[in-house]
């Protein structure tokens, strides 16, 4: 015969979920933070004076193709 339910044992509650994974990045290997990794903040700042002076560099050389060429008039400088 099948048991009462008052005279069977307790289920056990069900898992609790998981925990969310943390948002922020983890610090890395070093255990340094990232707020203080000068390493990192190193890297983007010459990567971003690279690409800043490469595309400046393009600019200014198309701008003076557009400006200087040779089938115009050449145009005085302001003196």
């Amino acid at each position: 015969m099948a048991e009462a339910p008052e005279t069977a044992a307790p289920t056990p509650p069900p898992p609790a979920p998981a925990p969310a994974p943390a948002t922020s990045s983890p610090p890395p290997k070093s255990g340094i933070p990232p707020r203080y990794d000068l390493d990192a903040k190193w890297d983007a700042c010459l990567d971003l004076s690279i690409r800043r002076v490469a595309y400046s560099s393009l600019a200014g050389a198309f701008a003076g193709l557009l400006l200087f060429r040779k089938d115009t008039p050449p145009l005085r400088s302001v003196s």
